[in-house]
């Protein structure tokens, strides 16, 4: 889930794109997930994007697994 200025972006990831990377914490490409989801940085850069969220969804529950604040310009 990506958290904008203005609005919330739901992004479907494929299981395989989900890695623990060298710190141990969970990641993914932000390009491909985008790219999958058929969109791209510059529309990541238009919805003002200030946080990443990885969320589990089991049975209808939604779990945040890991948020990643973006402090940075895209």
């Amino acid at each position: 889930m990506i958290k904008g200025k203005d609005q919330t972006i739901r992004l479907d990831i494929e299981e395989s794109d989900i890695f623990l990377n060298a710190d141990g914490v969970l990641d993914c490409p932000i390009d491909t997930v985008l790219r999958k989801n058929q969109y791209s940085f510059e529309d990541l850069n238009s919805w003002f994007a200030k946080e990443i969220q990885f969320i589990a969804v089991n049975n209808g529950i939604e779990q945040i697994l890991h948020t990643i604040q973006l402090n940075v310009n895209l």
